[in-house]
């Protein structure tokens, strides 16, 4: 098929244009060959523009293979386009994008944060069942003794020497001390923790900021979608871009979900999800590797059907979404009836529940539907709009946490929160500390996904190394190196 874009050796269907028409072409134009797209989505911070792209791809050891290009896709003219072509890995030619959101962040105040903080405290629903309970009950506790020892020394200093004494002269190193946890606290508070403060909670002072976020990720999916280049797309989201990433998804979903008449028919991986895979928790551990096959074979009938979503697989990296329960909560709804409302959709997918139904008058996840064309009809299965996770597999990668604050506390398992056909993944990283007390700071692992390896991966019980398993998931492995992957 002639397209604007040039002749694909591929067969570019009519419905992956009907989602936007990029003004200028992306990559590849005109070269036939099979062509990948890998959007990474950077977390929390003042980051620069493409420099989380270029040290995660330093980080797998592809720096000196990738080409920066320049990227026609997105708006911000701050972005490259970073291009591994693979002629002597024979790996598919990939381009790699950062979606840089850092710029929309709104500004909060150190109390905004404080207050938000002590909010998800009183939320008793995350303190339980999830990776945050253990240290929230120890901040709660730690907390509760340092009132009871403050209203204590009260008492005392009344009691012996008045209320003035208490009053206008507290002892020197205890101002000292407060003023000196201010000072280190408040960057902290203000420019990094506000990010996830901000785009967490929906409240009016953060919706504009949060629409900025989605609808520039969403006209990123759009373009490169309707570009006509490429065959696949994986997206990568760490820490809070992991969130974003989600967003992105489950929105763009509803945009690319419907097959086209004049390419329907059977559907008979559809048909073993809805019939196999009805439960989002239904999985056993073991059973994650053979659903991501079907996830794998499912993503392919819908591109027979025409269905336009390219995505085959989000790489989430020390995720909070671990803790969803404590911060997908509303003030309106729980984690568990946003889920029910296929508003967060889960994986494997929730089946559609009516507002007054009962649990056992659920629909599918892929429900049946006639498409017409003049006189004639056909009938398709179409994924409800919950059903991102489907076609779409989903690996998490996480350090786990020891003593509560060492490894990584931010992220952690999702198959709980978020869908038992989740591949949860403990990862280590084998490569050296830049300082050696650098290992004793709480969540310096967080940042370590992807830091470079000094040398071999090194094996240990019950942990993957984190590097070649990213690597492995993205496709972006020598073929000497190659792990099997579902399809």
């Amino acid at each position: 098929m002639t397209t604007r874009w040039g002749t694909r050796s591929g067969d570019l269907r009519a419905a992956d244009v009907r989602l936007g028409d990029p003004a200028r072409p992306v990559a590849g134009e005109g070269d036939g060959r099979v062509r990948r797209a890998v959007v990474l989505i950077h977390g929390i911070g003042e980051q620069e523009p493409t420099g989380t792209l270029r040290g995660f791809l330093d980080g797998l050891g592809l720096g000196r293979e990738a080409w920066s290009k320049p990227d026609r896709v997105s708006d911000n003219l701050e972005l490259r386009r970073m291009s591994l072509y693979g002629q002597a890995t024979r790996r598919a030619p990939t381009d790699l994008y950062e979606l840089y959101w850092a710029h929309h962040a709104p500004s909060a105040s150190g109390p905004q944060v404080v207050a938000w903080l002590v909010r998800l405290l009183h939320r008793r629903s995350g303190w339980t069942g999830g990776p945050a309970a253990p240290a929230l009950n120890v901040l709660t506790l730690l907390l509760m003794l340092t009132v009871l020892a403050a209203a204590l020394i009260a008492v005392l200093m009344v009691s012996r020497e008045g209320v003035r004494a208490w009053l206008t002269e507290p002892p020197f190193w205890v101002a000292a001390g407060l003023a000196a946890v201010q000072a280190a606290v408040r960057p902290l508070l203000t420019r990094r923790l506000a990010d996830a403060e901000r785009y967490l909670t929906p409240d009016p002072a953060g919706v504009a900021a949060r629409t900025e976020i989605r609808s520039e990720g969403l006209e990123l999916m759009r373009r490169l979608h309707a570009s006509g280049v490429y065959d696949e797309i994986a997206v990568v989201g760490h820490s809070l871009g992991s969130v974003i990433g989600y967003d992105i998804l489950r929105l763009f979903w509803d945009e690319a979900r419907h097959p086209t008449f004049e390419r329907a028919g059977p559907q008979p991986e559809a048909e073993r999800l809805v019939h196999d895979y009805s439960d989002p928790l239904g999985l056993a551990p073991g059973e994650v590797e053979v659903f991501q096959h079907v996830q794998r074979r499912l993503w392919r009938e819908c591109r027979d059907r025409g269905v336009p979503w390219l995505v085959t697989d989000f790489v989430t990296l020390g995720s909070p979404l671990a803790h969803g329960r404590l911060l997908l909560d509303t003030r309106a709804s729980s984690l568990q009836r946003r889920q029910d409302d296929l508003e967060l959709p889960t994986c494997p997918p929730m089946p559609s529940l009516a507002p007054s139904a009962d649990a056992d008058e659920r629909s599918a996840s892929f429900y049946p539907a006639v498409l017409r064309k003049g006189d004639l009809e056909r009938s398709v299965l179409v994924g409800n709009h919950g059903a991102p996770f489907g076609p779409t597999r989903w690996t998490n990668l996480y350090f786990p946490t020891r003593w509560l604050v060492f490894g990584d506390p931010v992220g952690g398992p999702l198959r709980e929160v978020l869908g038992t056909g989740i591949r949860d993944v403990a990862v280590h990283h084998s490569g050296r500390h830049h300082r050696w007390w650098h290992r004793l700071l709480p969540l310096h692992d967080h940042l370590r996904y992807w830091a470079r390896l000094d040398g071999p991966a090194r094996s240990r019980p019950a942990t993957v190394e984190s590097v070649p398993l990213i690597r492995a998931v993205l496709g972006l492995e020598a073929q000497q190196e190659q792990v099997v992957r579902g399809g």
